[in-house]
């Protein structure tokens, strides 16, 4: 028994007197806590780190681990919220144009319904004429697309419409 270990009286002397059994795995030969009524309310020690055999850098090594771990769980996280408040934002902005467009297009179907026939088709030759304003735009601009690429790449052919 060594000075530290715990025992009472009764159980020293019989510790000493090798009255006792003793453990053969060898784990108990420089420790021993007894195990009687007079020592029940005493409480062992914690071990120091010398004597628990390395266990203070393995726990350390964990420590360390899981504090690594939590400080790329809340980044994580941290990221996700932002992401989330963005995602948020555009779903009110878009949300916010779908019902303007939806409020725009209820006032012209409103103005639309108290046209007479004629005015409809008023109404339709100027779309109509509009159409036919913007084809030719786009036919113009075509055109100059094709002239700029010929002119940069020769040997580039575009085919028409």
């Amino acid at each position: 028994m060594v000075e530290s270990d715990k025992a009472c009286e009764n159980c020293k002397e019989k510790f000493e007197n090798d009255e006792l059994p003793k453990c053969s795995c060898g784990r108990l030969k420089s420790r021993y806590t007894c195990d009687c009524k007079e020592n029940e309310n005493k409480k062992e020690l914690p071990l120091l780190p010398h004597q628990n055999g390395g266990m203070a850098l393995f726990y350390e090594t964990q420590i360390n681990g899981l504090r690594e771990e939590k400080n790329q769980l809340t980044e994580e996280v941290e990221t996700h919220l932002e992401a989330l408040e963005v995602a948020e934002d555009w779903h009110k902005r878009q949300k916010q144009e779908l019902l303007d467009r939806i409020k725009h297009l209820e006032e012209e179907n409103k103005q639309l319904k108290e046209l007479t026939p004629q005015e409809l088709i008023k109404e339709i030759n100027d779309l109509k004429f509009q159409l036919t304003q913007l084809q030719q735009q786009n036919g113009q601009l075509v055109a100059q697309i094709e002239v700029k690429q010929t002119k940069k790449w020769p040997w580039l052919k575009i085919k028409g419409n």
